[in-house]
């Protein structure tokens, strides 16, 4: 009768493990994603160990790795300065693939296609490019399939040990490869189509079949091309065959991270197996800096795409989605196509915010990569399963979850609005472009949304003054956590507001424009509030250590022409005019 119980016991056991196996997705990545040119990010999440604890399959690292071969199996073609860098830096990815392998991670370098050494160019350009298009590949010339196929086959004979490859071809970044060119091979419009299906037919050949290694096709472009047109995404893979090492790697937005955007309709569809990107510090919003909660978003689905939202104006349609539209990633699970997350816990954009302590990355990389391991468990199970790892008792974890969903839509209503288009990338890493939103300002004032608007950023606002308030409640042992964690909210009110003043003035800036007579007392209080703000802000990042970088008053990449100093200044002038 023991003995029965015993293998009664073993079998529920086993059939317990059988079941939550399938309710596990094969690949749950991590890509830590460094500003081009500059220092890599300082995180644990660089740290195989760590990510070993938090049930990460694998990494994808930013470490260029198709720059890190000789070409010695296409002749002696480079130069001593070239090789004795990439020397320098094969030496370096073998010494961590070794790392990662040690606590079993699995590592698919991230790399932009297609790039060759400077000596390659130099002596094949003409062989491998488009007419008059410098550093073009053109993937119908013999010698760039032929160059390809030797990076590949250099990449597996230099590091053999390699799981596989996550390949981008929608942007080109070279700031960190000195010695290297290249760019995109796929052309614009429906050109673009047969060069994907050949560049796939290769990569799949060459890596999936030939090698058994594994590859992340990353969809991502600028346009409405691969990344987010169900048509185009189709004409594409129905002509590739399906292989188990072949994964399609998709960001979960028809765009880019923004709010205002419907889920992405490339996903759950076709024949190929996919994942999804996920970013935890989004560059748009704050990057970590402030709260922002962004996985309840990415599993069930943001707050605004309960209304059909239109992807090309990104604002709403007037009607309702429809009941079978998914919103998150967990409406596609019945497709089974998806295939596993790939979170990014730190990256992407350009500049700061820098952050100095990880606690919005960490939560909204557990919860996705933790709903990637288990299926079936909520994203308020995943919550407060966080919470508890932080050592929060049940009302403080409370108070941390009031401010994690008060974000959602403070951060929306802030950034965005929701009775106009969109230009939603008029702010993004630490940078304020005034310019971007002037056709959006003038046609709210031209139907009359002013007042709509505006009452929208003083609900941002009213939000982000409640997230403040609750922050200063929280209470834990971890001291330092309290203190990020109520500095954070600090500012992100204090960003918000800023905000609101800037929409002020750049509403009635455009009705100055309009000939219209402006009330400059008016003017001189946003300034003022706008100038009291910032001082604030700087006070802030001065007086505590947990504070992340704060942003500027310029426009992207630090330009004053079209950013919001120059709007600023240019009032401060004619105040000054009788």
């Amino acid at each position: 009768m023991y003995n029965k119980f015993i293998l009664v016991f073993l079998l529920l056991i086993q059939c317990y493990n059988i079941i939550k196996a399938q309710h596990r997705l094969p690949y749950i990545l991590d890509m830590v994603h460094n500003n081009p040119g500059e220092t890599a990010y300082i995180t644990k999440y660089n740290n195989p160990s760590f990510l070993k604890t938090q049930g990460f399959t694998g990494t994808v690292p930013h470490w260029h790795i198709n720059c890190a071969i000789t070409y010695d199996n296409y002749g002696n073609i480079l130069q001593d300065s070239e090789k004795e860098w990439i020397e320098r830096k094969a030496f370096e990815i073998e010494k961590k693939i070794e790392e990662f392998h040690s606590e079993g991670i699995e590592v698919f370098p991230f790399t932009d296609f297609i790039i060759f050494p400077q000596s390659i160019w130099k002596k094949y350009a003409h062989d491998i490019t488009y007419k008059n298009e410098q550093y073009k590949p053109d993937l119908n010339k013999p010698k760039t399939k032929e160059l390809l196929i030797a990076q590949i086959d250099g990449i597996f004979k230099r590091f053999p040990a390699l799981d596989g490859l996550t390949l981008r071809f929608g942007e080109t970044y070279l700031h960190d490869t000195p010695f290297h060119q290249g760019n995109s091979p796929i052309r614009k419009g429906t050109e673009g189509i047969q060069d994907h299906i050949t560049l796939l037919k290769l990569l799949r050949e060459e890596i999936c079949v030939k090698r058994n290694k594994k590859l992340f096709y990353r969809t991502w472009d600028f346009g409405f091309n691969f990344h987010n047109n169900p048509t185009y995404y189709l004409a594409v893979t129905n002509q590739i065959p399906p292989h188990p090492n072949l994964i399609f790697s998709i960001k979960y937005q028809q765009g880019d991270y923004h709010r205002m955007t419907p889920f992405n309709p490339t996903l759950g569809i076709g024949k190929h197996q996919q994942i999804i990107e996920s970013q935890s510090r989004m560059e748009a919003y704050g990057k970590g800096a402030h709260p922002y909660y962004v996985a309840k978003g990415v599993i069930e689905g943001w707050p605004e795409t309960k209304y059909e939202i239109d992807a090309n104006s990104n604002s709403f349609t007037g009607r309702l989605s429809t009941q079978n539209t998914p919103r998150g990633i967990q409406d596609i699970l019945s497709s089974n196509k998806l295939q596993g997350v790939m979170t990014w816990s730190h990256g992407g954009g350009w500049g700061g915010p820098y952050i100095v302590h990880e606690i919005w990355t960490d939560l909204n990389t557990y919860v996705v990569s933790h709903w990637a391991q288990n299926t079936q468990k909520t994203e308020r199970e995943l919550f407060f399963e966080f919470t508890d790892s932080l050592g929060f008792d049940n009302y403080n974890a409370d108070l941390f979850r009031n401010i994690a969903i008060l974000s959602i839509e403070g951060v929306r209503k802030g950034h965005c609005n929701s009775y106009s288009s969109n230009n939603l990338w008029w702010t993004r890493d630490s940078y304020f472009s005034v310019t971007d939103n002037n056709n959006i300002v003038k046609d709210i004032i031209k139907q009359k949304k002013e007042e709509l608007i505006l009452a929208e950023k003083a609900e941002s606002v009213a939000i982000w003054l409640q997230i403040e308030a609750i922050s200063k409640q929280i209470s834990c042992s971890n001291k330092d956590l309290q203190e990020a964690i109520k500095v954070s909210c600090s500012y992100g009110r204090i960003k918000y507001q800023l905000i609101e003043q800037m929409w002020k003035l750049m509403l009635l800036n455009e009705h100055y424009q309009s000939k219209k007579i402006i009330d400059k007392k008016q003017i001189l209080q946003i300034i003022q509030k706008y100038d009291q703000l910032w001082k604030e802000w700087k006070q802030l990042k001065d007086s505590n250590i947990y504070c992340a970088t704060i942003y500027t008053d310029l426009a992207f990449l630090n330009q004053e022409k079209g950013s919001i100093k120059e709007l600023v200044n240019l009032w401060r002038y004619r105040l000054t005019i009788k």
